[in-house]
Order: C-alpha cells, then structure tokens, then sequence
C-alpha cells in the first residue's frame, strides 16, 4: 500500500469518525427506526478499518495493548461511565467491600451476556481452582453461583490478572481471543467486552484511590503510552489535545481544528516559554503535568468550552495516566505553574 493509499485510508476513517460524532448531527438525517443499525454498521466499519491501518503500519503484527487503544472510544458505551457515575453518587459512603461487590456483579452480568460462548469449554481443574467462599461474600444473599456461571467464570479467569485487591482484563490475552473468533463476534460481545474493562478499570480506580499502594500493581500491567516516555513534549501535547474527544469540547469547532492546535502548540514551543517547558519535561516528576497546564491554559482562554474534569476524562480516553481525572483536572488549575499563561490568552486573542 503506497502513501496515496494510506492517506485514502486516513480520509476515509476521519470521515466515518466524523459521521457517528453526535456534534455533526449527521444521525439526524438518518430515520430514527434505522439509526441504531446504521450507528453499529458505522462502528464496526471504522473498528475494521483502524485495525486494517494499524497492522499494515505495524508490518502485519498486532499489538494488542494498541489495539484496545485504538477501539476503546468506539466501543466503550458511554452510558456505562454514566451508570457507575450515578451508582456512586446514590452510595451513602462508598467502600472497598462495596467496590468489590460492584466489581462481581458487572463480571456476572457480562457472563451471563455469554461473552465466553466461542472459547473451549472449561476443565474441571479450572472450575476446581474457583474459591467458592471468596465470591460468595460480594454477592447478595439472593444470588447464586451455579455450576454454568462457575463453567463460565472458569474460562474469563484465563484473561484476568489478579493481583492482591486489583482485577483486570489482560488486554494481549482478550486481545487475541477476540481476533481469533473475530468472524463469530457480533457487536454486542464487543462492547460487553469493553463494558466490562471500563468497569474493572473504574472500579481499580476507586480501590486506588482508598489505598494508594495499589498503583504499583496496576502500573506492573497498564505501563504508560510510549511517547509519555521520551523527550517529545510538542508531539506529546499536539496527540493529546487532538483527539477526537477532545477536539469535540472546544468552543468554536470551525476555529479551533486539529491543525489551528497544532499551529498553536508550535508557537508555543517557539516562545520563550518552549525551552523552560522542555526541561521541565526532562523531569519525569513534572512531565504528566505538562499537557494538563497546556489543556487548563486554553480553557482559561476559551478555546475549550466545558469544565476541567470534563476535559481530563476526554483526554484520558486514549491516556491512561497514572493519576486520578480530579488530580488531573486539578494540574489544569495550577496557575502558579503556568507562567505562560498570558502568553496563551494573548495568543487565542491574536489568532
């Protein structure tokens, strides 16, 4: 595939990606009986072709971890977030033993969705290793755990990690699992996959947030991107702010593009502030901060239109950092470590 190609390929993801952004409104044209039929079609498509685009530039390996980057935001429901949201705020006090609980009951449910119908069935060693007593006390005295939802159980536990009070998906496990039955996944299965990491994901969240000590176990398994680890502060901040679930919280969509955020990130660099900003990202302590100071400057300035928090959630979609999203919104507020600042305002003013 030549590079004329690859940009047809990159056009024709944008516009998809466009399509099912309810900012475009694009839906509206469609009969309301048909729009959630052509919505899924428009999904699968633009999953199908980010994983075409992300093995042919790969060299046809597939990395699994990328992946799941790559389709999170598209197969992630919303509402799920919304739910858990809500069933936090409804808790008088919230507690490891209730995180627990919530965490058994999305795994259950997700089962009972028969995620695992297309692995081999489980051995009775598997079923045999299930601690009958240890799932027992998260679940209500109504519920039961039969021998199906253990045979099922059995087999999701080949793509868990579990470590001390945290539980995740093992993403190069899952990752393959759905690849190879990948012609026999229908949607539903996919976005209760992705239901269910979100899940696991908020609830790790809440568990750390009690007992900081468990970060270190989820850092053994969900390292940072990449790009968080090398000196490429410009690179990092334009993919960051870029996003299509940032970009969709700016003010002035036909103003503030990718590349009207991209030009401002370059200016920025060039500015008397770029060599301070350069070295504070050679300290890997101050490096997270970086973006979050850039993000919190362009609120303050009016490109982006919505609160702090809501910023930190959308750009967490692609950049699981380490931090909590209210810790992350908090680096936006910093205005002490925001020198430039007024350079920014001025900037947004100008241009």
């Amino acid at each position: 595939m030549d590079n004329r190609n690859s940009l047809s390929f990159r056009q024709i993801i944008d516009t998809l990606s466009a399509t099912i952004n309810p900012v475009n409104h694009v839906m509206d044209l469609v009969p309301s009986d048909m729009q959630e039929l052509f919505q899924k079609s428009m999904l699968i498509s633009l999953s199908i072709l980010k994983t075409s685009e992300m093995v042919h530039n790969s060299g046809g390996q597939i990395d699994y971890q990328q992946l799941y980057q790559l389709l999170k935001p598209l197969l992630t429901d919303p509402e799920v977030i919304n739910s858990y949201n809500k069933w936090k705020s409804d808790l008088c006090c919230m507690t490891p033993q209730m995180l627990k609980h919530k965490r058994l009951q999305v795994i259950f449910d997700v089962l009972k969705r028969d995620i695992m119908k297309y692995d081999e069935d489980a051995f009775n060693y598997e079923v045999n290793e299930i601690n009958d007593d240890e799932i027992t006390q998260w679940i209500s005295c109504e519920e039961k755990l039969d021998d199906n939802l253990k045979k099922e159980l059995a087999k999701l536990k080949r793509y868990l990690i579990k470590e001390g009070d945290i539980i995740m998906i093992d993403r190069q496990k899952f990752g393959k699992y759905a690849m190879k039955h990948i012609k026999a996944f229908s949607y539903e299965d996919a976005r209760a996959m992705f239901e269910l990491d979100a899940t696991l994901d908020m609830v790790n969240a809440d568990l750390v947030a009690q007992n900081p000590r468990l970060q270190t176990i989820i850092n053994k398994y969900r390292l940072q991107p990449e790009p968080f680890n090398a000196f490429a502060p410009a690179k990092i901040i334009k993919s960051i702010l870029t996003q299509t679930e940032v970009l969709a919280l700016v003010s002035n969509k036909q103003k503030y593009t990718a590349q009207w955020i991209e030009q401002f990130v370059d200016n920025l660099m060039a500015s008397e502030h770029g060599r301070k900003i350069a070295e504070d990202w050679a300290n890997s302590k101050k490096r997270i901060k970086i973006p979050a100071l850039v993000a919190g400057t362009l609120i303050s300035a009016g490109v982006f239109n919505c609160s702090k928090p809501k910023l930190a959630r959308a750009i967490r979609v692609q950049h699981d950092f380490t931090v909590t999203i209210d810790s992350y919104a908090t680096y936006m507020g910093c205005k002490k470590e925001q020198p430039y600042l007024e350079w920014v305002q001025n900037y947004v003013k100008s241009n």
